[in-house]
């Protein structure tokens, strides 16, 4: 018999680094990782920007992956474990509003994996709002008291005192997970690090019963992108309101496709290959409130149409 599958599982909420965290582990690590990919949201832009530089990527679209523990879920598994002889390790990246206790508990309980370290991605700028927010401040909670492992993101633009916050949140919501700054050798070990069920006790209960689906809106935006300026400027009349915004976009007068993502507040605008599957100028967006994706939809369409 085949020795069970090591996963880790990757959770954090939306805009926290999940996705960046995963590209630079697959970046430095030589083993052969299998990547689950969970996208909210009817375009899968986080499988496509993963795609090619694992072993193998697994796409499940369209909803949150704790919340659908049946047909499409347990076909992914079991696509991943016919892999086994082709991989090292399965990450799967859950959507950010997914609780690491089910998956944790789901892993425990398939003898042909071997659930490791569960990493919850935070970033130490939005931290305190996130907790803050009574829509999803519980199940940010919940992916903190439920990891093993907690990575802040972007720490080389976080400024200490940010920093510092955030760990002290971190330590009094999880005083048994392991604080990390970047994917060192430190980072490593504690992702090898086999999963300690107490976490599972601790995270139970927050927000274990809700409909996840209910937190966030996502919709999917169909535009003419106008020039970069107009763009950036209607962007950030809504950098606060949408929490997540990707896709791939043909700028005026631009030679080629340009990625755009903005997470944690940042937006980023980058010349890129389109991969394949993926349809120019249609943007996902994810958010709290859906009157919020409505009017940046607006915006977007009436700029686009002038």
């Amino acid at each position: 018999m085949a020795a069970p599958l090591p996963v880790n599982l990757l959770c954090g909420y939306l805009g926290a680094g999940k996705t960046t965290l995963l590209n630079r582990l697959l970046d430095r690590q030589g083993e052969r990782i299998l990547v689950m990919v969970n996208d909210f949201g009817d375009i899968a832009v986080d499988a496509a920007l993963i795609a090619g530089r694992s072993a193998d990527t697994i796409q499940l679209s369209n909803g949150c992956i704790c919340c659908s523990m049946g047909g499409g879920l347990f076909d992914a598994f079991e696509r991943a474990l016919s892999l086994r002889d082709r991989v090292d390790r399965l990450v799967i990246e859950a959507s950010g509003v997914a609780e690491p206790r089910r998956l944790a508990s789901f892993a425990l309980a398939e003898p042909e994996l071997d659930c490791r370290a569960v990493v919850a991605v935070v970033d130490p700028q939005s931290l305190a709002e996130r907790l803050a927010d009574p829509r999803i401040g519980r199940v940010a909670e919940s992916q903190i008291r439920g990891a093993d492992a907690v990575f802040l993101s972007r720490a080389d633009i976080a400024g200490r005192p940010a920093l510092r916050h955030a760990a002290r949140l971190v330590a009094r919501l999880n005083p048994l997970a392991s604080p990390h700054l970047a994917p060192d050798d430190g980072f490593l070990a504690a992702l090898a690090a086999r999963h300690d069920r107490r976490s599972l006790a601790a995270s139970a209960g927050l927000a274990a019963d809700r409909d996840h689906g209910r937190l966030f809106a996502s919709r999917t935006i169909a535009c003419a992108p106008p020039a970069r300026g107009q763009l950036a400027t209607i962007i950030d009349r809504h950098r606060r309101a949408v929490h997540r915004l990707k896709g791939y976009v043909l700028l005026p007068g631009s030679d080629g496709p340009h990625l755009l993502q903005l997470a944690g507040g940042a937006l980023t605008l980058e010349p890129a290959d389109l991969p394949e599957g993926m349809v120019m100028n249609r943007l996902v967006a994810i958010a709290p409130d859906a009157e919020a994706l409505a009017q940046l939809a607006a915006d977007l369409e009436q700029l686009s149409a002038l």
